[in-house]
């Protein structure tokens, strides 16, 4: 949706376009406040309406899952005008802290983790410790308001509970036909890693000099950027500042170093988040689409093999489209693919249970963000082996020091 940055927001090219009409791109200025999750909600059900209107199909191409996900239920965010975050309310909002007292969340990342986990250590367990933004909005809470937003989240929880018992679950918008393209972790992993080489030659380092430029303008004109919403956290930015500031600095022996290590990162953080978008449809919308009996119009499209693109994904996307506008029966979504069969098994074994509660191995230095996640990592063979050499090592350590003592 933001102006320009086609590289860093992965705008869909206009060759590639087909002559499609696309909506609701190039909205938002580098200069300008973020839109919502309601605003999104709002102007896209009237463009989506306008298409409808012409007899058209309006297609929902994500993105950020938490915007389409409030597109398609009714009810999905929890107050007006907050983007769906935690109201804070009352006197909490009122209370104003000094930029001093804000200076740690330009902190490195493990240093506001371990402040999180001194300050409210039931929300640090809730994030994973490389998680930058969600931990920030976390401290971000307790700085500004002197609350935990373990205890804000909880109050939220309890409320719209409350405020849903005597209601039907969140219902659907629309009628929807949802397609999950998705892929062997392995292949993926790799297809993440090409997309951001190609990001960089594509010009991804000269549009974040660009958004450095408009940084340094803007706070040459006493204009404070909010660098925790909207583009500026973005997957490309954040993870280059360090090379962005050598730049300015003129240090040429780290400059290219930093570079390096800032699209190693860029690419780290794409796969955390094709990663954490994957969770979000397996736990979250997989719940929902059940509560609204309907998670047989999730299809998963497996794309591990693009040499057979149009045999896995064009061709029976086309032919769902092409059944769901006849009003014909659909096939069965576990049927697609292997991949499918597997994917909606661990959906159904999920019973719509998910406790959101990080895990640290520290045998295999791993986080793991869920109860399920922890113990299929128990049961994994890389665990098992690296215990296995542990242990190992520790009896050879024990008979070397035994030698030593009898000498």
């Amino acid at each position: 949706m933001y102006r320009g940055l086609p590289i860093v927001t992965n705008k869909i090219p206009h060759d590639e376009r087909g002559g499609i009409p696309h909506h609701l791109l190039d909205q938002i200025g580098l200069e300008e406040q973020p839109w919502t999750v309601h605003e999104f909600v709002e102007e896209s059900s009237r463009i989506i309406a306008q298409i409808r209107g012409r007899g058209k199909l309006p297609i929902v191409v994500g993105g950020t899952n938490y915007y389409v996900f409030s597109l398609l239920f009714r009810d999905a965010t929890v107050s007006k005008g907050h983007g769906g975050e935690a109201r804070l309310g009352g006197e909490a909002e009122e209370r104003q802290k000094s930029p001093s007292d804000l200076a740690i969340l330009e902190a490195p990342t493990e240093e506001i983790y371990a402040k999180l986990q001194e300050v409210d250590p039931d929300m640090a367990r809730s994030w994973h410790p490389n998680d930058r933004r969600r931990i920030q909005r976390s401290l971000e809470i307790w700085l500004t308001t002197g609350r935990k937003a373990s205890d804000v989240y909880a109050e939220q929880k309890a409320a719209h509970e409350m405020s849903m018992s005597d209601h039907a679950p969140m219902t659907l918008r629309f009628d929807p036909l949802i397609f999950w393209l998705d892929a062997e972790d392995a292949v993926l992993k790799q297809r993440l890693n090409a997309r951001v080489d190609t990001m960089v030659e594509q010009g991804l380092l000269e549009e974040v000099k660009a958004m450095r430029q408009f940084e340094t303008r803007s706070m040459s004109q006493g204009i404070v950027i909010d660098k925790t919403k909207g583009v500026w956290v973005a997957i490309g930015y954040k993870e280059l500042e360090p090379w962005l500031n050598a730049l300015e600095s003129q240090e040429e022996k780290s400059t290219a170093h930093l570079q390096l290590s800032g699209i190693e990162s860029v690419k780290a953080s794409t796969r955390q988040y094709a990663k954490r978008q994957n969770r979000w449809v397996r736990i979250k919308l997989a719940e929902r689409l059940i509560d609204a009996d309907s998670l047989d119009k999730l299809f998963l499209l497996d794309c591990t093999d693009l040499s057979s693109w149009n045999e896995m994904v064009a061709d029976p996307a086309d032919d769902l489209v092409g059944k769901c506008l006849a009003s014909k029966e659909l096939p069965v979504n576990t049927s697609l693919s292997k991949l499918a069969f597997q994917t909606f098994a661990t959906i159904s074994d999920q019973s719509g249970k998910y406790d959101r509660q990080t895990h640290y191995c520290e045998t295999c230095k791993k986080t793991l963000m869920s109860e399920q996640e922890w113990a299929k990592h128990l049961r994994s063979q890389s665990h098992k082996k690296v215990v296995e050499g542990a242990r190992k090592r520790a009896q050879r350590d024990l008979y070397i020091a035994k030698m030593a003592d009898t000498g």
